[in-house]
């Protein structure tokens, strides 16, 4: 693949404007190959000077060593074009595979883009937890990678969950900081931690419980499920922050994503079918009903 940059910067290194346009990821890619390096078709060493409206250009082409293995899963595609593409997760599958779960989407998108002869130097830019179904933006390539980063600010995300309990506040934000918790995964709210911050608004209350939709400022691990849990509305089935003991489906959906496509400047818009939405959420609703039945059966 083929880079070219026009310099922003009066008398500055080359390494340090070169960290302006692309990922650190990518710069270190680029700089472990020994890539050679041209302004104004000239070649230049990282540290030599460049200067504002001078072009650089290299070369770069780079495929990720696979070490896992691939499997056919069928891979539901929402959107795809020669650097991005969205894909739905399943529910009860990693976004990135590990040693104690090998089997992820990273997998599927590999295996579905190697059939189809394309780069396998991906990366999944909004990571869903293992439970979280939905919508997931993945590039293509490293340099389509570092054009939506950071994410938060590039990609605007939106999820629906089934909320335990009626909200008193029909819409409004959550901003409580979170940190990792030292002894255990969960993530914990407190004040030394980054900042998180989480809009929210009830759709529907659905037999004592809410359905709500999110919409992230910030992209902290767990954070939806953190934030709802400590005012009180944990999601139905979570089993780190609230009661899963009779269920082991998260009801929590990424449905909607929107980044502009800095290859073309265009708006791409991508959001589950408001019918196959309401119909996942009824479902579940009824398996919830179904689950407190038969929870007070037992007792």
């Amino acid at each position: 693949m083929k880079f070219k940059f026009v310099v922003i910067n009066d008398n500055i290194r080359l390494s340090d404007e070169l960290k302006l346009h692309i990922s650190r990821r990518l710069y270190r890619g680029i700089k472990n190959k020994n890539t050679i390096f041209f302004v104004n078709n000239i070649e230049t060493k990282l540290y030599m000077t460049v200067n504002k409206n001078d072009i650089i250009t290299f070369e770069f082409d780079k495929e990720r060593d696979i070490n896992w293995e691939l499997y056919d899963s069928k891979l539901d595609i929402y959107y795809e074009d020669d650097n991005y593409m969205i894909a739905y997760k399943k529910p009860n599958l990693l976004s990135i595979p590990t040693k104690g779960e090998p089997k992820s989407l990273f997998q599927e998108a590999i295996y579905y883009l190697k059939n189809n002869n394309d780069s396998t130097d991906i990366s999944i830019l909004n990571r869903l937890d293992k439970k979280t179904q939905g919508l997931v933006l993945i590039a293509k390539n490293p340099y389509a990678a570092s054009l939506i980063s950071p994410v938060h600010e590039k990609m605007e995300r939106r999820y629906l969950a089934l909320c335990s309990g009626i909200f008193e506040n029909k819409y409004g934000t959550i901003n409580l900081n979170i940190k990792k918790s030292e002894d255990s995964n969960k993530r914990i709210i407190s004040l030394d931690g980054q900042i998180a911050i989480t809009h929210y608004k009830v759709l529907k209350e659905l037999d004592g419980n809410s359905l709500v939709e999110f919409v992230l400022e910030t992209g902290r691990t767990h954070q939806i499920r953190l934030h709802t849990s400590y005012i009180g509305h944990p999601i139905i089935g979570d089993d780190l922050y609230g009661d899963a003991k009779y269920d082991d489906k998260l009801y929590l959906l990424s449905y909607y994503i929107k980044f502009k496509n800095p290859f073309n400047d265009k708006n791409i818009e991508i959001k589950i079918d408001e019918n196959k939405v309401d119909n996942i959420f009824i479902w579940l609703n009824i398996l919830y009903i179904f689950v407190k039945i038969y929870k007070r059966l037992e007792m």
